[in-house]
């Protein structure tokens, strides 16, 4: 059998089961119940910001986003890109990247711990390349992650089109492009967690060395920003820095701005700097299950 027969395979079954599991539908249901909260929040938010602003038509209402985009990230480009999309689904975004590191943590931990511990992994590398089983299981949980932040960006965008903040046009092209952001960056995330946990036994012990990973990568991102925003206040022009320190790179969340910039090189680096973590760590586990006692 080739080896993308086996990758095929084995993330199937990893999805099924997973999706079909106790942990998997418990946490899809308070995933779900989260994003239904925080798409009427978003919602909301938007409705008062309208009604705040005193905005006596759409262009107005836009200019003032405008404003407070670049105000917020220094780029004029991007602030002009950004304003005419509804806040509801940019709110929406942000919040879906900010916790998919916790989604990604929570459904992938047991990954491959769990079936080291109960020495099940022998039960595939037996019918299967251990490099095949590393990278099945990395798709399974991609793909899992995907499917999940899927359904909630359709949610939300189901919530802003009832509420009449956005066209169908709209939902359907920011909603895929927001969505595809959100799975880039959920990539990177979804090969450290299953990096780590083809490093440990225990799966208690893998969920506290993914969230101790992730919050390390955070603290550079929260760096990074500060770090900007001080140069910003000391700067001339008042507005934050475009340019990120090295650390900050380590953040994969960070790399959202330039995913949704509209200069495709900015785009298209930021792809490739989030499918180097992935190819990363997906070589280093791979290199490193081949040696382990399993």
């Amino acid at each position: 059998m080739s080896p993308l027969a086996e990758i095929r395979i084995i993330a199937f079954r990893e999805l099924r089961r997973s999706v079909r599991s106790a942990k998997g539908i418990a946490l899809s249901a308070l995933t779900l119940l989260g994003a239904f909260v925080a798409s009427l929040a978003s919602v909301w938010v938007e409705g008062a910001d309208r009604v705040r602003s005193n905005a006596a038509s759409t262009q107005a209402y836009i200019e003032l986003k405008r404003a407070i985009i670049e105000k917020a990230t220094g780029d004029a480009t991007l602030a002009a890109f950004l304003a005419p999309i509804p806040t509801s689904l940019l709110l929406f975004v942000k919040i879906t990247v900010w916790f998919s590191p916790l989604l990604v943590a929570l459904f992938g931990f047991d990954a491959i711990s769990g079936e080291l511990q109960h020495r099940e992994v022998r039960f595939w590398t037996v019918r299967s390349r251990r490099a095949s089983y590393f990278l099945a299981k990395l798709a399974g949980l991609w793909a899992l992650v995907g499917l999940v932040t899927l359904a909630l960006n359709l949610l939300a965008g189901t919530v802003a089109l009832a509420r009449g903040y956005v066209t169908v046009g709209e939902l359907f092209a920011w909603g895929l492009r927001f969505w595809l952001v959100t799975f880039a960056i959920a990539g990177a995330w979804c090969a450290i967690a299953t990096f780590i946990s083809s490093c440990v036994k225990t799966p208690i012990l893998a969920l506290l060395a993914t969230f101790g990973a992730f919050f390390v990568s955070w603290i550079c991102g929260a760096g990074g920003f500060i770090a900007r925003q001080r140069e910003s206040i000391a700067g001339a022009t008042g507005l934050p820095s475009q340019q990120m320190g090295w650390y900050e790179y380590l953040y994969p969340n960070a790399y959202d701005t330039l995913l949704m910039s509209s200069e495709p090189v900015r785009v298209w680096l930021a792809v490739g700097t989030l499918a180097g973590f992935v190819v990363v760590f997906a070589v280093a586990g791979t290199l490193l299950f081949q040696r382990r006692d399993v």
